[in-house]
């Protein structure tokens, strides 16, 4: 079985929640364009909340990256605070994003760096049951 390189795209997004279009947009557009269209829903849901946590709770500027390699596809958020995300209590006033993205997704994470951190997710080629 032959399992293809990982393939890369990356989109720098504004500061601002102006940026969630351009984000939802480059997620659908490239997910299409990889054959992963089955799990482009879930991924707009997920690439929303990770993108709107990295523009209200982050700083600097978030940079959107899609990866893949054999059958999953990583969404990752990278944005230049060190303060790590955390689930909290769901209310009205929210705590469902990452709750959401748990839900959606195989994996998540959270991987700190000297820079910021990255904020990550991985879904396979179908959307979960």
């Amino acid at each position: 079985m032959e399992v293809p390189a990982p393939v890369d795209a990356e989109c720098a997004l504004p500061e601002s929640v102006a940026g969630l279009a351009l984000a939802r947009d480059f997620t659908r557009a490239t997910l299409t364009g990889w054959g992963f269209g089955a799990v482009a829903d879930d991924a707009l849901l997920i690439v929303t909340e990770l993108a709107t946590n990295a523009v209200l709770h982050g700083e600097g500027k978030p940079v959107l990256r899609l990866k893949y390699g054999a059958a999953v596809v990583r969404l990752e958020v990278t944005d230049e605070s060190t303060a790590l995300p955390a689930t909290r209590e769901s209310g009205p006033d929210g705590g469902w994003g990452l709750r959401l993205v748990q839900e959606l997704s195989l994996a998540w994470g959270v991987t700190p760096g000297a820079a910021g951190k990255v904020v990550w997710c991985e879904l396979g080629r179908a959307p979960r049951e």
